[in-house]
């Protein structure tokens, strides 16, 4: 792929995963798992690339008032250790049976997401800090094994336990550089740095910052209903494709 496509292809990437707390990962390693990359170092050419950008969009995140700290702080500390565990995993196994359970079961959280935001009542049932270090370690491991999974899975986790959508799209992209970081950091020692795709991460890097702090501020804006809508559309579209290529 060319210079320019992968600008575009982080513009798009970057847009998507600041607005809507996912999509970064999942969308750009199916690209490269397509085109026949292996999926460790898929992984870690997009987690390097992601990095960056999310930098950015927690930055952007926090400056419009998305982010709840304490929620933020009990998922960290697991995610971490998952996501060193992801790495290595992934470094040594394909989870090519794994893949379609995740994406099928996220297909359902996106159903149900649609269904809460327009049937369901709003209930307040903040997830406490057993459950949300349960929540931290299950995303991030996902998302190094699988190639996306902080954003799919933590983001739809929280608003089906009462979060805002705009406070969940937060939360998320507020501690995903941390998450994403300690993966590149693993794939590093592990593969080593020389085997990243540096050519495919710099310009993703490039387009995935223009447009994601105006995503933050768009997300800010939404009504609860349409963004809860946006979320689930997206996890379903995402996902059933994933399951037919």
């Amino acid at each position: 792929m060319s210079f320019v496509a992968m600008i575009l292809a982080g513009l798009f990437c970057g847009f998507v995963d600041s607005c809507l707390g996912m999509g970064y990962g999942v969308t750009a390693t199916s690209v490269l798992v397509t085109f026949g990359v292996a999926p460790a170092i898929a992984s870690a050419s997009i987690h390097t690339s992601e990095t960056v950008v999310d930098i950015v969009s927690a930055i952007s995140h926090y400056c419009n008032g998305n982010v709840d700290i304490r929620l933020s702080k009990h998922l960290l500390l697991p995610g971490i250790v998952a996501s060193i565990l992801g790495a290595i995993f992934l470094s040594n196994l394909q989870l090519s049976t794994a893949k379609p359970m995740v994406r099928f079961v996220l297909i359902l959280l996106g159903l149900l997401i649609i269904y809460e935001t327009f049937n369901g009542k709003k209930v307040k049932r903040s997830l406490n800090k057993l459950q949300a270090t349960g929540l931290g370690f299950v995303a991030a491991f996902v998302d190094v094994a699988v190639g996306g999974g902080w954003g799919p899975i933590g983001t739809p986790a929280l608003i089906l336990s009462g979060e805002e959508p705009k406070k969940a799209v937060g939360v998320i992209e507020f501690t995903e550089p941390i998450i994403s970081l300690t993966a590149v950091l693993t794939f590093g020692w592990i593969l080593g740095f020389d085997k990243f795709m540096w050519d495919l991460a710099l310009p993703m890097i490039l387009g995935g910052i223009v447009l994601t702090p105006i995503a933050s501020i768009i997300t800010k804006m939404l009504p609860r209903k349409a963004l809860g809508a946006l979320i689930g559309l997206w996890l379903v579209a995402l996902n059933t494709h994933g399951l037919l290529i």
